[in-house]
């Protein structure tokens, strides 16, 4: 139906450019303005009647925005640059007050001396996270007003359509053609299709005669139901047309910046996919998943990873975002991902990846109320609070940090990480402490998600089974370790199976029941391995690793019948 689609899309340009033939005026001028849709239907015509030196020129331009530009890569590197504290507390005060008068003045104590011209747009981009505030109280009121640059700088707080008027403000005062594009969204809120009316505005930079991608609001932070957290990234500074295609649908397809053009029924029927997983260096190698995903007896697909210091992992979760253990599983053989999903019944389910660079750290930035009170608080408190000073693992100080950097949303039952890059005494100290309670530091990223559910007359792998090992966090966490067999989630009292591993990360393997260990060999491969019948009186088998031979925790768990 895709391909037949297209051949009629091709049809139609043919005769629309015999009836209305398109000059060299008009080819370059789409040229200029980023116009792929026009400059691909012009190359299909062919080269009888047309300028062959055009259709050089037109088919380059289409290269240019069709292809991965690795060299805007450098500017997502996820730091805000640190020009955007160099404004001055009297400036940064007055352009709250003035914006007419002041922000030009901002504006040239940003990019002053800066020669490189994405580095400028970075800047502008970053002081902007930086500075302002969602308006979620303006957003969920549904009367959307006063979203001017002036206004929104006033308030210190706008919705997308204000971040876009600050940026293009700033971006003239820089001497950087910008524009605002109004389109719909993969955003807070979507539900698989869109409606009539637009619901998201981002911007189009225009640097060495190419226009690029920019979605301030995003890169800002997000929307956690009614209260916006701040959360910077530069996931959405400079990204790729058709990688920004998966997540933003532009009103007018000539800011799609990208051929063959993708229609509103293709928007809604691929999966949500994030800037990041193109950071990852990650690429889907078949057309699943869409967006919406019937299975019969479990959903698999591949991704390829061009960068190997990358971890992916997987997840079911229901609607209210509960995780289903036991129906999803990852498989890593060189370069390739291959994850498996299943839904345990008939309600609809939602389907995750996620990832980090081995040596990435990151840190929870939402916590229950009553994990952060009840346990958290009171374990940093008692590296303080000792009888003997002498014995104290953190400083008063670094305790006020920890205590500082949360903040509490009642409503939301959660305590957020308050982001600030720049506080180096106050993040040091968050990280200290993390470590001291022996959290973890090394949460991963959503890069992808879908609906999955079960098709008509399949009624899911079963409620409360395990079709996959259940995997522990220190199993998850590291990079460089496999189960290869069992595969399964439940083994069966008798019978036996054969436990085998491979691991960098892990010097020992062992089944431990009751105390008595059952070590797992290296064999020739290098794998671990150990044939083991499953005992009658347990009901779960947990296998164990261990890193310096002493040492043990759990990573992987069965069910056993009887």
């Amino acid at each position: 139906m895709k391909n037949f689609t297209f051949l009629i899309t091709l049809l139609l340009v043919s005769v629309t450019n015999v009836l209305f033939p398109q000059t060299a005026d008009s080819i370059n001028a789409a040229i200029d303005s980023g116009n792929i849709a026009v400059l691909y239907n012009y190359i299909q015509k062919g080269p009888e009647g047309t300028d062959a030196k055009l259709v050089s020129s037109a088919t380059s331009a289409v290269r240019r925005y069709t292809t991965i530009d690795s060299s805007t890569q450098k500017y997502r590197t996820g730091k805000m640059d640190a020009r955007v504290r160099n404004v001055g507390k009297d400036l940064m005060d007055k352009v709250f007050v003035d914006p007419q008068s002041a922000l030009p003045d901002v504006t040239t104590k940003l990019v002053t001396g800066v020669g490189d011209q994405f580095l400028k747009v970075k800047i502008i981009h970053d002081w902007i996270c930086d500075t302002i505030a969602y308006d979620a109280e303006m957003y969920f009121s549904g009367r959307i007003r006063n979203q001017d640059y002036v206004s929104v700088l006033k308030k210190k707080a706008g919705v997308c359509s204000g971040y876009v008027s600050v940026f293009n403000e700033m971006c003239r005062l820089a001497g950087i053609g910008s524009i605002g594009i109004s389109g719909y969204s993969k955003g807070f809120g979507y539900g698989g299709t869109i409606g009539g009316q637009t619901d998201h505005e981002w911007n189009a930079v225009k640097l060495n005669g190419k226009w690029y991608l920019v979605d301030v609001t995003w890169d800002a932070g997000n929307l956690d139901r009614r209260t916006f957290i701040k959360n910077y990234s530069a996931e959405w500074l400079f990204l790729d047309s058709r990688p920004f295609l998966y997540s933003h649908l532009p009103e007018e397809e000539r800011y799609q910046f990208y051929a063959p053009v993708l229609t509103a029924n293709d928007f809604m029927r691929e999966a949500y996919i994030a800037g990041k997983f193109f950071q990852y260096g990650l690429a889907l190698t078949s057309e699943n998943p869409g967006y919406n995903n019937l299975i019969h007896d479990g959903f698999t697909f591949e991704l390829a990873a061009r960068n190997a210091n990358v971890s992916l992992s997987n997840a079911v979760r229901t609607p209210q975002q509960r995780n289903v253990t036991g129906v999803a599983w990852i498989d890593k053989k060189g370069t390739t991902f291959t994850l498996d999903f299943d839904v345990p019944d008939t309600a609809e389910y939602r389907g995750h990846v996620f990832a980090r660079y081995n040596n990435e750290i990151r840190l929870q930035d939402r916590i229950a109320i009553g994990t952060f009170e009840g346990d958290w608080l009171p374990r940093a408190e008692a590296f303080y609070n000792t009888k003997n000073p002498k014995d104290r693992k953190i400083t008063e100080r670094e305790l006020q940090l920890f205590k500082d950097s949360y903040f509490k949303v009642a409503d939301n039952g959660a305590y957020y990480f308050a982001e600030d890059q720049f506080d180096t005494a106050r993040n040091n100290a968050v990280l200290k402490i993390h470590k001291l309670l022996e959290l973890q530091t090394n949460w991963l990223e959503n890069i992808l998600g879908f609906n999955i559910k079960a098709a008509p007359g399949y009624q899911g792998f079963g409620v409360n089974a395990q079709k996959y090992p259940f995997t522990y966090p220190s199993y998850n966490d590291v990079s460089n370790t496999q189960l290869i067999s069992p595969l399964k989630g439940v083994l069966k009292s008798g019978e036996t199976e054969v436990f085998t591993m491979t691991s960098k990360d892990f010097t020992n393997f062992a089944i431990i029941i009751n105390g008595q260990f059952n070590p797992l060999s290296k064999d020739k491969a290098g794998n671990f391995e150990l044939a083991f019948e499953i005992p009658a009186e347990i009901e779960k088998l947990e296998l164990f690793g261990s890193k310096n031979g002493r040492q043990y925790t759990g990573i992987i768990r069965y069910d056993v019948v009887q």
